[in-house]
């Protein structure tokens, strides 16, 4: 814990450098802020908050930045998020009322809003079922020993998988054991159908078995339309100028990679959204190489119906947090 001299003088390099894009040397701090101490005293200072890692020399600059420990010790004990302001949050909700009922577009215009709103990349996914459900199974034959496992989901998303027999089965049987199961569980969610505790005979169980972990993993990698905004804003800060560093975020923030970039799956989970539930992932604590001068703030949202999505900004490490916080928490709750 740092002492509240340091507590405040960190939270000085933050808003500075934030404010800036420049290192902050202690004479700054003591002419912007009005410190009633020495630039001696500061330079102390600033070389405790350094030792301990909180803040660090870039190059040869006579200045200081924040570390990634420093970010996250302004978030957790030095910020002061504050909901938007009542002008703010009026425009907000008349934009939205455009989109009322739309999911799809709610997603695309919150997105919208949020880059035009901090400059950031913004990333907002259209609710979606955070439960699959199992539309129904089917068993295929494929030889003596080998069936083909073919689950539709409510979704109709189909996957499949081989399993393999302790013995024959012809394709009567495995039809007979299909429409079994498909009377017991068609139309039910993974948690659903774990917490019938159904006693199977051995093929049966292997099949349900089989089908559940397909169901876990679907959803687990799943999440709803995503719309991504404010990418051209956000590649014009100083610590996107280097072009192979802007090429490799560029191609993590693609759609195949996007989860990588944003854990947009596991923030629109199959736990209850809880209103303002905002998380920041800073910069080292990412673990993509290319998404290490980031930071990603993003919440849940969603509601008893069980449709859940997500809402997200990233931006530079040197993130205007307190502004990107309310606004995520405001967008979600």
């Amino acid at each position: 814990m740092l002492t509240e001299r340091r507590e405040q003088l960190l939270r000085f390099i933050v808003d500075e450098y934030v404010r800036s894009a420049l290192p902050v040397a202690s004479s700054a701090v003591v002419q912007r802020y009005g410190l009633p101490v020495s630039s001696a005293t500061i330079r102390n200072e600033m070389a405790r908050l350094e030792d301990e890692g909180y803040i660090v020399q870039p190059h040869t600059s006579a200045g200081r930045v924040p570390s990634d420990k420093g970010y996250r010790y302004y978030v957790e004990a030095l910020m002061r998020p504050q909901e938007p302001p009542a002008a703010v949050q009026q425009t907000i909700r008349h934009q939205f009322h455009q989109a009322a009922g739309e999911t799809d577009e709610w997603a695309h215009l919150a997105a919208a809003v949020l880059a035009a709103r901090l400059s950031y990349v913004s990333v907002v996914t259209a609710p979606h079922a955070a439960q699959t459900r199992l539309r129904s199974l089917q068993l295929v034959s494929v030889h003596d020993f080998v069936a083909l496992l073919v689950i539709v989901l409510q979704e109709t998303l189909v996957l499949q998988q081989t399993l393999t027999l302790d013995r024959p089965l012809s394709q009567a049987e495995l039809a007979a054991v299909a429409a079994h199961l498909n009377s017991l569980y068609a139309g039910r969610t993974v948690d659903e159908i774990r917490a019938m505790q159904m006693e199977h005979l051995s093929f049966e169980a292997q099949t349900v078995h089989a089908a559940l972990d397909l169901m876990e993993s679907e959803e687990a990698d799943s999440f709803g339309e995503a719309y991504l905004e404010g990418l051209r804003d956000m590649l014009l800060e100083p610590e996107f100028a280097q072009g192979d560093r802007m090429l490799a975020l560029m191609d993590l923030l693609g759609r195949s990679n996007l989860d990588k970039a944003i854990p947009l799956a596991r923030a629109a989970g199959d736990q209850p959204a809880r209103p303002g539930q905002v998380t920041a992932i800073i910069g080292s604590e990412h673990p993509q190489d290319a998404m290490q001068q980031c930071s990603v703030v993003i919440s849940p949202y969603g509601g008893p119906s069980g449709l859940r999505g997500a809402i997200s900004v990233v931006g530079p490490t040197r993130m205007h947090y307190s502004r990107a916080v309310s606004m995520v928490r405001y967008m979600s709750g």
